[in-house]
């Protein structure tokens, strides 16, 4: 059947709606708010081994994205980016799993390393530092790599020939469709899905709860805390379980972020394989719109996580305050310096040195107000 004839259906033309608007616009929060995430996250990772975890996703999250939604979204303006080719064909394939796949695991392996951070406080050191960072996550890339390997040699572009027309299709390769088909939608939802749930799940439980018992034993440490103790070791002590909670509130928003887009995807894998609503055209419709719904929410956990830093890191957006003055601050300098001398000689005011010093610039409320001092 023709598009033209499936416009006549209104669960088809939402679903086309959702993702031609949709799409664009989770591309360009995703992209944006992830390359701000990595730069700053990237110049804190030797504060805390989490920001060398967070850095790294949000890196990942940029290709999950543009390999797989942006895909998506080309398909509506008619263009199959692999079926260009064989190596294209092969190429997103194996991307497409790789990147996902990775990028989930890469929540688990921080949330297992926040719930060892505050369910054992005296090993975290030990365990939870840069050189366990790079190795959990060469051990993600490299375990993910040898698992969808396969693709670069199971998949391959098919041409179906039709009176003159010959349509190409990427699809499995002779001997290996029963693997892709059949076996590896179920694969890739135990490592995509099911097993982040649960895990993320269950670690989130054991976070809250020691997170509610340590605010509690804090309460009645400070009550029977001595005066004798120096104002420079509660002053440390104080600054890094602040530090400690800012981390750990940042990571649940991500993780139960992941929870929220992945739970109806999970919900309508284990649906379909109970009960076949395809049988009918219109069934069939509905359907897909489900999945796309489902699909444009996982990708929303991709593009959304610089929002959930800012909404929940004190210091993440201070950070990015700072930034964004940092960006504006050379055009609106030499702005204000051209309005200043152009108002110094037309003799309204008398022409002054500006001071260029760092600390005029750490808020542009008070370099619009205080930039030029007399």
């Amino acid at each position: 059947m023709l598009e033209k004839d499936l416009l006549m259906f209104d669960e088809f033309v939402i679903q086309k709606q959702i993702i031609v608007f949709g799409a664009p616009l989770l591309l360009a929060m995703g992209t944006i708010g992830n390359l701000i995430s990595f730069y700053i996250l990237f110049k804190n990772t030797r504060k805390a081994s989490t920001y060398t975890y967070l850095s790294v996703l949000a890196i990942m999250d940029i290709l999950v994205i543009y390999v797989g939604l942006l895909r998506v979204w080309l398909v509506q303006l008619g263009i199959h980016v692999e079926e260009l080719n064989s190596v294209m064909c092969k190429l997103v394939k194996f991307l497409g799993f790789f990147c996902s796949d990775v990028s989930v695991w890469l929540i688990v392996i921080v949330t297992v390393e926040r719930t060892i951070v505050v369910a054992l406080p005296l090993k975290a050191p030990s365990v939870c530092n840069s050189k366990y960072a790079k190795l959990g996550i060469t051990s993600v890339i490299c375990i993910f790599v040898l698992l969808n390997l396969h693709f670069l040699w199971s998949m391959d572009l098919h041409y179906t020939v039709n009176n003159t027309t010959v349509t190409p299709e990427c699809k499995a390769i002779e001997g290996y469709t029963y693997l892709v088909e059949i076996i590896w939608p179920w694969v890739d939802a135990a490592f995509y899905s099911f097993t982040p749930f649960v895990i993320i799940f269950v670690l989130n439980i054991v976070i809250i709860k020691n997170v509610i018992n340590a605010k509690n034993a804090r309460l009645v440490l400070r009550q029977q805390c001595s005066l004798s103790r120096s104002y420079a070791v509660k002053t440390q002590t104080h600054e890094h379980g602040e530090m400690s909670r800012r981390i750990t509130c940042m990571l649940l928003a991500v993780s139960f972020t992941f929870l929220i887009t992945v739970l109806p995807m999970n919900i309508l894998i284990i649906r379909n394989s109970l009960v076949d609503n395809t049988q009918t055209l219109k069934g069939f419709i509905r359907q897909r719109l489900l999945m796309t719904v489902a699909e444009m929410l996982m990708y929303t956990n991709h593009s959304i996580n610089f929002f959930l830093y800012c909404a929940t890191g004190k210091k993440f957006r201070g950070q990015f305050h700072a930034l964004a003055c940092s960006c504006c601050r050379n055009p609106l300098g030499l702005r204000l310096r051209r309005n200043m001398s152009q108002r110094s000689f037309n003799g309204s005011l008398p022409l002054v040195k500006m001071n260029s010093s760092r600390t005029d610039y750490v808020n542009c409320e008070h370099f619009f107000d205080k930039g030029v001092q007399l």
